[in-house]
């Protein structure tokens, strides 16, 4: 059997046993499978962002070298990509902070299965607290999936690559939380949420 289909099986009858055991409630199901899953991941995603943090601050310091590099060899693309290597390996870094892209190549298809189980699972289900159809887009989740967004990425400053970054990515949470199902949309507020708390334990992280 396909293991991607396997997945996504999976996960549906997960959210189908606990809207059973919410009452019936898919979209509490919806809120309850996700927070466990992104809980779940925790340990990899916080790895993640404390490698990429560090990564950052690597790369602050040695942004003297990098603009000296860029204007020495401004005409040579290829010198400038040689001597930038050269450099990053001298530091011991890469282009990427280490471990990221296993990293997102182990989250993807985790999260890829949720999305399109919690799609399809949505699907002429009833609603859940205001919302009279889970199957159709909602403003007002909308709206709370890019708060929690938003908080997230003010909390942590690192994530921020200028005083608006938060602004840009909770508008962006919007636009597609709106386009999307509701509960497509209670699934952002769950991982967002989780997400919230990564991002004060950055936060901690980085306090003096």
């Amino acid at each position: 059997m396909n293991l991607w289909l396997a997945l996504i099986d999976l996960l549906r009858a997960s959210l189908f046993a606990v809207a059973h055991v919410t009452g019936g409630s898919m979209g509490a199901a919806i809120l309850v499978v996700s927070t466990i899953i992104r809980v779940a991941l925790l340990p990899l995603t916080l790895r993640t962002a404390r490698r990429a943090r560090e990564h950052q601050a690597v790369l602050r310091a040695l942004e003297p070298e990098l603009t000296r590099i860029r204007q020495r060899y401004a005409a040579d693309r290829s010198r400038v990509f040689k001597e930038t290597t050269a450099l990053y390996e001298k530091h011991g870094i890469g282009f990427l902070p280490r471990g990221a892209l296993p990293s997102m190549l182990a989250q993807a298809p985790i999260f890829g299965a949720l999305y399109q189980a919690i799609a399809a699972g949505a699907r002429k289900v009833g609603g859940f607290l205001w919302i009279r159809d889970l199957g159709t887009p909602d403003l007002a989740i909308a709206i709370i999936a890019a708060v929690f967004a938003a908080a997230a990425a003010k909390v942590d400053s690192s994530s921020a690559a200028s005083s608006r970054a938060w602004l840009v990515g909770a508008a962006i949470t919007l636009l597609f939380a709106w386009r999307l199902t509701a509960g497509v949309g209670l699934y952002w507020i769950a991982s967002n949420a989780v997400g919230l708390g990564q991002a004060f334990v950055l936060r901690r992280d980085a306090s003096p």
